[in-house]
């Protein structure tokens, strides 16, 4: 019996294509993504729609540096790249994305009929999660034959 749902799971750029500095946290991201895609396998039968909302920079305090610590490096080898912190508060009070409008994006999601099962947010998430996308599906493309030498002859 098919009823009508929507579950929105918010992840962020980080789930989709990883950054620097926030290993964990992507992780933690693409764990999400993965589970939303394959929780919507399960319950689109049932009319329910997950969409996974990743974001890009939205103007936040997440980033100011009274809400943030950071983890001291201890390998050296990391240090003429520089920091987290150095990396991070560049972005805070810089962010592109507006939170209110984001809200107004979200209820929207929340009523189509057929939402979009990942969304970017923001325009930067469009511009970051692209090229890196289609950077992979070209490498698909360019192993591709070595990827079906591993087909049995059953």
């Amino acid at each position: 019996m098919a009823g009508y749902g929507r579950i929105i799971n918010i992840s962020s750029v980080a789930g989709v294509i990883g950054l620097k500095h926030c290993a964990a946290y992507s992780a933690a991201k693409f764990a999400l993504e993965g589970l939303s895609l394959a929780v919507a396998h399960e319950v689109g039968q049932f009319g329910i729609r997950i969409a996974v909302v990743s974001p890009g920079f939205f103007r936040t305090d997440l980033l100011a540096s009274t809400n943030v610590k950071y983890a001291e490096s201890s390998i050296e080898d990391y240090a003429a790249e520089g920091t987290a912190a150095a990396m991070w508060s560049r972005y805070d009070g810089q962010q592109t994305g507006d939170p209110a409008k984001l809200g107004e994006v979200l209820v929207k999601l929340g009523t189509m009929e057929n939402p979009p099962k990942q969304f970017m947010a923001g325009g930067d998430a469009v511009d970051t999660v692209t090229p890196v996308l289609e950077a992979g599906l070209e490498e698909i493309r360019a192993f591709d034959a070595l990827s079906r030498t591993t087909d049995g002859s059953f």
